[in-house]
């Protein structure tokens, strides 16, 4: 092959590689951050304050690259950043998906413990593969139900007030004959006056 070949033959492999590489840029844009060696940092707003199971957690949280810039990287490839948690005893897990929300780099996820216990925890910044972990979180009982108040949740009791305007009544007509009854046989058993007796004078 002559040097006008090797030339013409050069040409044609730069091209083909560049249109390769810009193919496979737009094959693997979304995926960039993690194939690229991507990190990013979570940090929570606040830590949940004695949370119990069956309450839903509203939990805040932001995702910054590399530790430092925060970002909305959401959604790329269809990924989005979400918490996943375990439960120690059981083996039990959950996973709940976040949304974007206020300002850039700031995530929100809504999360529900089914149980109590001891629950390992931790958020995934998808599409960042990294992993923060948030160690492990009591998750109390939930609260008994509130029990009904004895004036409300007592039958006898409201059975009894219903009732005691007429057994005032009974009671206030039955010490009533009582009294009059003790009048008539107080009446009856008094001794009659006694006659005098006028003296016989002799004929």
């Amino acid at each position: 092959m002559d040097l006008k070949g090797v030339r013409i033959m050069g040409s044609f492999v730069r091209r083909f590689a560049a249109i390769f590489g810009l193919v496979g840029a737009l094959t693997l844009g979304p995926s960039a951050p993690a194939l690229a060696g991507g990190w990013a940092v979570v940090t929570l707003d606040a830590l949940p304050d004695g949370p119990r199971a069956g309450q839903t957690l509203h939990l805040g949280f932001m995702v910054r690259q590399h530790g430092v810039t925060p970002t909305n990287l959401d959604g790329f490839g269809g990924q989005k950043p979400f918490l996943s948690a375990r439960n120690k005893e059981t083996g039990e897990t959950i996973k709940a998906t976040a949304r974007q929300e206020g300002p850039v780099g700031h995530f929100v996820v809504d999360v529900t413990f089914p149980a109590a216990g001891a629950w390992e925890w931790e958020i995934t910044p998808a599409p960042f593969p990294t992993v923060t972990k948030l160690g492990t979180l009591t998750v109390l009982p939930p609260l008994a139900a509130p029990g009904r108040s004895a004036s409300a949740g007592t039958p006898a009791l409201a059975n009894v007030r219903k009732s005691a305007p007429a057994i005032l009544r009974a009671t206030g007509g039955a010490l009533l004959l009582v009294a009059l009854a003790l009048v008539l046989m107080g009446g009856r058993g008094a001794p009659a006056p006694a006659r005098r007796l006028r003296p016989v004078r002799p004929r």
